[in-house]
């Protein structure tokens, strides 16, 4: 028995792998930041690699947000729920 009226719409849902997506990825630019700017980088102490070397990873967020100004208190340091996709 034939149907009368609007045909259906048949959506096909194809799997695309991240390679094939990363393959239409345009190179973004990379800007270089003013040299006043890196001179007063606070990378030079070495004390602050002791802080947060990835050995202290991921409790030394806790610390650098404190370092931060925050507009409203922060609530969550890191997000590990669904990783790798991390907030």
């Amino acid at each position: 028995m034939a149907r009368k009226g609007k045909p259906q719409e048949v959506t096909e849902v194809t799997e695309v792998s991240e390679a094939q997506i990363a393959v239409h990825w345009k190179e973004e630019e990379y800007y270089q930041p003013p040299e006043r700017f890196k001179a007063q980088a606070n990378m030079r102490d070495p004390r602050i690699l002791e802080k947060f070397g990835l050995d202290k990873f991921p409790d030394c967020f806790k610390e650098y947000a404190a370092i931060l100004t925050w507009f409203e208190p922060h609530h969550t340091i890191l997000d590990t729920s669904d990783a790798p996709f991390w907030k």
